[in-house]
């Protein structure tokens, strides 16, 4: 049951609203609003490679989720919801 208690959020979260690195254990991370991501690491193959390797930062649009296993991100200008693994 816990996992579906996860997958509805009821694990819980972290509001992330400003440039400071955030460590986490989270399964998803959903954009609240127009968000630039600057770092991001987790189990999605090359993920970093989205953020790093292209000629600007990952833009989120609002609403937008990613959905992994993630456990570091940076924003330079947003927020974002991190629900809880």
């Amino acid at each position: 049951m816990a996992n579906e208690y996860r997958g509805v959020g009821l694990n819980g979260g972290k509001f992330i609203s400003d440039t400071a690195s955030h460590t986490g254990r989270w399964f998803s991370i959903v954009a609240m609003e127009d968000t630039t991501i600057t770092s991001i690491s987790g189990n999605i193959e090359d993920i970093s490679d989205i953020i790093v390797g292209g000629s600007s930062p990952l833009t989120l649009s609002a609403n937008t989720a990613l959905y992994g296993a993630f456990d570091e991100i940076t924003l330079a200008t947003g927020s974002v919801i991190a629900y809880n693994r």
